[in-house]
Formats: C-alpha cells, structure tokens, sequence
C-alpha cells in the first residue's frame, strides 16, 4: 500500500465505496427479488384456493340439480338432466384446473381427490346417460343412491379443506412477503445512511494520515532545512507517493543547502590564503622584473645586430630565389620550346602521311570518275539507240494493227454480203480483229517500256551528276593538298624560330646563374656575422636561464 501514489490511493478508496454501494444496491435488489417471489407464491395459493373452492361449488351444484322428487314430471327431470350434463362439464374443467395447478406436496397429501371427483363425474355422466335411453324414472332412481351422496359430501370436505388449508398458506407467505420487505426497506435506509458517514469517516481518517499529517511534518522540515547549516532528517522519504517525492526532494534541498554553506566557508578560506599568495607573488615579480631588464636589454641590441643581419641576409637569399625563378622559368621556356618543335615535327611527319593519302584518295575517286563516266556514257547511248529501235517497232506495229483491223472490217463485210456462204470468212475474220486487238495490246505494253527507258536514262543523267560531284571532290581534295603543304612550310618556318628562341633563354639562364653565385657569396658573409651574434645572444641566453632558474625555486618555496 505504500508504494501506490497517493492519487492511486484515493481513486482505490472511491472504487471501494463504489464497490460497497454497488453490493448494497444488489442486496437490496435481491431481497425485493425474494420478496416478489414470497408474494407470488402467496398469489399462487390465493388462485388454488379459489380454484378449490370454485371446484366444491360446482360439485355441490351438481349434487343438488341430481336430487329431483321421486313424483316431479318428466319435463322437469329431463330439464334437470340436461342442466346437470352441463354442470357436470364445468365440474371436469374446474377439476382439471385444480390438480394442473396444485403442487405435488398437495397432491401427495389429497391422493383420493381426483379419483372421487372422477368418479363423482361418471356417475353423474351415467345418470344423464340412463335419462337420455332409458327414461328419466330410471335417472331419478340411480341418482337417489346413497353412495353418491357420500362421495359428494367427501369431495365437499376434502376441497373445503384443501381451500382453507391453501388460503392460510397464502395467509403466511403474505405475512412473510411483508416482514421481508420491511426487512430489505429497513437495511436499505441503513446502508443509503451508513455508507456515506462511514465512507466520509474513513476518508477524512485517510486523509489526516496520509495527506495532512505528512505535509505538516514536511513544512516543519522545510522551515529546519531553510534555517539551518546542517543535513535534516525529513520524515516520509520511503514512500513511493507524491508526499514521498516532496521529501525527497526537500532532502535534497537540505543536503545543498548544507553542501553550500561549506563551499563557502572553504571559499573564504580559500580567498584569504590567495590574497597572501598573490602579494608574495607580487613581490616576487617586481624583483625579478629588475634583474631580468638589464639581461633582456642587452640581449634586445644582439637580438636587433642579429635581426639586421638576417634581413640583408633574407633579402639577398629574395634576390637569389628571383633569379633562381628566373632561370627555372627561362629553363621551362626551353624545353617547351624544344617540346613544341618536337610536335611540330611529329605533326610534319604525320601531314606528309595525310598528305600522302589524300593523294592516293584523288587518284583513287579520279579513277572511278573515269570509269563511271564511262559507263554511264555507253548506257546512255545504248539506251539512246534501243528507244530509237523500239519507237520504229512500236511504229510498225500500230501501222500493222491498223492494216489488220481495216482488213478485218473488210472481211466482215464481205462475209456479211456473201451470206451463209462467207460465214466462215466472217470467223476468220474474228480471229484477225482479235489478233489486232492483241497487236494493239502489245503496243501499249511498249509504250510502257519505254516509259521505263525513259527512267532509266534519268537515272543515267543522276549518274552523270554523281560524276561531276565526284570530279568536284577531286577539286576539293587537291585544295586541301595545297593547303596542308603552305601550313607544311608555316611549320618549318615556326620551327626555325623556336630554335632561336631556345639559344636565347639559353644566354639568361646563363646570366641567372652567375647572379645566383654572386648572391650565394654575400650570403656567407651575411651567415658569419649572423652567426658570431648568434654565440653572444647564447650567452645571455644562458645567464637568463639561471635567473629563471633562481626565480622558479623562490616561487616554490613562497
């Protein structure tokens, strides 16, 4: 329980109340479900007894209509007869109500019952049945029996009794009905009071210990922590709720607060011995400041004697790394010179090699030219002169044809003047005009032919233009032979000069050369001077690291 929060605290007692009034609540519900059930059970025994006495009624009815005077005429005996048939129906449906709805605790205790009301109704049933085919005499005499008057009066005696038996039943468990709902109202109004009252009890009780007593106890150790140097005890802090939390924390608070206070005093401490440090130290550096002048005045003149030498010295080592510059670059000039004249003469020998197979390209196409004008030269004029062949043909064809069909035309005339005589001349002269038509046919197809031809020699003239375009290239090529041989001579020309320039940057580099000897001897002038002051600033160097020396021990010893 003390390691739930305490809002997990209070929610589990709010679900406890809940819980308890949910439990009230079904106890109530169940004891008013108890007491409908008692009233139910006493309403059972109200219709039972009811139904009993209904059942006793009817069968005393039915006794008295059978008792009929021995000289009553015969219309009113067969009136009796035949109300009693209909008494006798309500008997059996009162009968079967009661025994379906009695229980079998009744049952067992009134065994007898149904059978003597069964047999009541069969006699009863026989004497209707002995009025209604014997006569209605016979009907007077059966019912007169003394046996059926006591089976009556027993069924009389026995549902009277079960009647007041089942209506003191249905007394009882009204009674009961009553005093348990009475019960379950009174233990309500106790709960509905009690629950409230206690749950407010138990939660101001749980309030007080859990919640306002610890807050107490931890502002009074909020107030000790904020007044005193020391760690506080603050109560609480093992628990896993909020009122935990808040002592921890105001622990924590007390731990800093004491944590500072000693920081301080150490501080203060801490302050004063630095005060008394520093003024030694203090001290300290002003003596050492006036010893240590006159060494670093006269290590400042060697220094200023060394720092001049040097700067001639760096300026003349500048000139030398001018001039060394200079005779790197003149030197780079040089070989790219010698580089470009090696690629010119590399470029030179593979233009000759173009140049070379330009030449055979020209030679090569200046053949093909030749030889496709030469062949395009005999296709045209062997083409010329086939359709020249073919136009005579064509002629003498259609003048044929026309001969043909004027001679057929001829023939059919004749035939047709000759009568039954010139019929076969007639189909002779059919087959001529058919071959006529063929001829003319065939005409047509030359003409066509010679459409090809005509094709043909445009595709010769295209020839021949493939042939000047071919010539044209030719032309081409021997301008770009010419061109390649100027820039062949360009060429040489460039490389005559990049010769001249090589020899003159061979005379600087020459000169840069002797400059940089000449600098070379100042420089180891410049290097002894530099160097003997170099020995005297060692000196003072060392008299300067014992009075380091010296000052580092005193500040040890302070």
């Amino acid at each position: 329980m003390r390691r739930l929060g305490l809002t997990a605290k209070i929610m589990i007692f709010f679900a406890l109340l809940s819980l308890a009034g949910a439990l009230g609540l079904a106890g109530a519900l169940r004891g008013f479900d108890e007491a409908r059930r008692v009233d139910a059970a006493a309403f059972s025994d109200i219709r039972l007894a009811s139904s009993a006495s209904l059942l006793s009624s009817r069968v005393a009815s039915a006794a008295l209509l059978s008792r009929v005077k021995a000289d009553a005429p015969v219309r009113e005996v067969e009136t009796m007869l035949e109300r009693l048939d209909g008494a006798i129906d309500g008997v059996d449906a009162a009968r079967a109500h009661l025994i379906s709805a009695l229980p079998a605790s009744l049952i067992e205790a009134h065994p007898t019952l149904d059978a003597r009301i069964r047999t009541f109704i069969a006699f009863q049933r026989g004497i209707v049945e002995i009025g209604q085919r014997v006569s209605a005499r016979a009907a007077l005499l059966e019912a007169g029996a003394e046996e059926a008057r006591l089976n009556v009066e027993e069924i009389v005696a026995t549902t009277s009794g079960l009647r007041d038996e089942l209506a003191r039943r249905a007394g009882e468990t009204a009674a009961r009905a009553g005093e348990r709902a009475e019960a379950v109202r009174l233990r309500t109004v106790l709960f509905a009071l009690l629950l409230p009252f206690g749950g407010g009890l138990v939660a101001l009780l749980l309030l007080r210990s859990q919640l306002t007593r610890p807050l107490r106890q931890l502002m009074t150790a909020i107030s000790q922590a904020s007044s005193a140097d020391r760690v506080v005890e603050v109560p609480h802090c093992g628990r896993a709720d909020e009122i935990g939390e808040l002592a921890r924390v105001v622990r924590q608070l007390s731990e800093v607060r004491a944590t500072l206070n000693t920081r301080e005093a150490e501080a203060d401490d801490a302050r004063r011995l630095q005060n008394m440090r520093s003024a030694e130290l203090a001290r300290i550096a002003d003596e050492f400041e006036m010893r240590l002048g006159a060494l670093l005045g006269e290590i400042g003149r060697a220094s200023e004697v060394l720092r001049l030498a040097l700067q001639d010295a760096a300026v003349r080592v500048h000139q030398i790394s001018k001039s060394t510059k200079t005779a790197a670059a003149s030197v780079d000039g040089a070989g790219a010179e010698a580089r470009r004249t090696s690629e010119a003469a590399l470029r030179m020998e593979d233009v000759i090699r173009q140049i070379n197979a330009e030449v055979r390209r020209v030679s090569v196409m200046a053949t093909a030219a030749t030889r496709e004008a030469a062949g395009t030269h005999a296709l045209v004029t062997r083409l010329a002169e086939n359709a020249a062949q073919i136009r005579e043909v064509v002629a003498i064809i259609e003048a044929v044809a026309r001969q043909t069909n004027l001679l057929a035309l001829n023939a059919t005339i004749e035939a047709a003047r000759a009568g039954a005589q010139g019929r076969g001349f007639a189909v002779v002269a059919a087959e001529v005009k058919t071959l006529a038509n063929q001829a003319s046919e065939a005409a047509s197809r030359i003409v066509n032919r010679i459409a090809q031809v005509d094709e043909a020699l445009s595709h010769a003239a295209e020839a021949v233009a493939t042939i000047g375009a071919g010539v044209a290239a030719v032309e081409q090529t021997g301008t770009e032979i010419a061109t390649m041989v100027s820039s062949h001579v360009e060429l040489l020309g460039s490389l005559g000069e990049t010769v001249a320039r090589i020899s003159d940057v061979t005379g600087t580099a020459a000169m840069a050369m002797g400059e940089i000897a000449a600098a070379n001897l100042q420089t180891v002038g410049r290097a002894d001077t530099g160097a003997a002051s170099a020995r005297e600033l060692d000196g003072r160097i060392t008299a300067l690291r014992a009075e380091a020396a010296a000052f580092v021990r005193r500040l040890r010893a302070a």
